[in-house]
């Protein structure tokens, strides 16, 4: 899921001369067990912060807050609010991107592989939330030119083709009705998709499964009964 509302995200300030980017860098390159459970610590807590505060109005401080701790534990982890949200983000997108790309290349009937995609992708929402709330709500696609935000369109990418993939292939089977565009069917998925962000809470009415059935019922069958048109 991708795009939305943009946020445009400062670049961190380069610290590795300071003691605590130093010892950060030490950490990282050891990356023991212990480190990487309070990181994926640290990257929750900021999740609930990024969601309920959005990211420009969240501190390092109300991310320390949130974990109990002060903002030297957070900077051990992160150099900046905008590293955890790169790093959240990431973290959702590549699960799907590797997901829906080896849905895409399993030789599948398209109908088959449109609906394993669209019920996997709405589950996944679910598991992920907020993470991918995040990246729909802050558009990570209008952000500057970093190394790591263009890995993060990279995948957005592969994302995009993937299901572009496979309604090329329904058109081309036959699987899917004459005059059917490919690129259309392809931005209404994405669009119904990531337009849950918007209304999707967890424990709310609908499952993610039982959304992302719905969802590829109506794709796949329309909405209108048969003898209606």
């Amino acid at each position: 899921m991708s795009r939305g509302r943009c946020c445009r995200l400062s670049q961190p300030v380069d610290d590795q001369s300071s003691l605590i980017g130093r010892r950060r860098a030490l950490a990282r390159r050891e990356r023991n067990a212990s480190w990487l459970e309070r990181r994926d610590q640290v990257m929750n807590a900021a999740a609930e912060a990024f969601q309920a505060k959005g990211f420009q109005a969240v501190s390092m401080s109300d991310i320390a807050a949130r974990l109990g701790s002060d903002r030297a534990s957070v900077y051990y982890y992160f150099a900046s609010k905008q590293e955890i949200f790169l790093a959240l983000v990431e973290q959702a997108v590549r699960a799907n991107v590797e997901q829906i790309e080896a849905v895409a290349a399993t030789g599948e009937p398209a109908t088959v592989r449109l609906r394993r995609v669209i019920e996997s992708l709405a589950e996944s929402y679910e598991r992920h939330y907020p993470y991918l709330h995040l990246y729909i709500q802050e558009d990570m696609r209008q952000l500057s030119e970093s190394s790591d935000e263009k890995h993060l369109r990279e995948l957005g990418d592969r994302y995009d083709d993937a299901i572009m993939r496979i309604a090329l292939d329904g058109v081309e089977s036959g699987e899917f009705r004459p005059g059917v565009d490919p690129h259309m069917l392809r931005f209404a998925v994405l669009g119904a998709l990531n337009w849950t962000h918007r209304w999707y809470r967890p424990g709310g009415r609908l499952s993610g499964a039982e959304i992302g059935r719905a969802f590829s019922d109506l794709f796949l069958n329309g909405a209108a009964a048969q003898s209606s048109y």
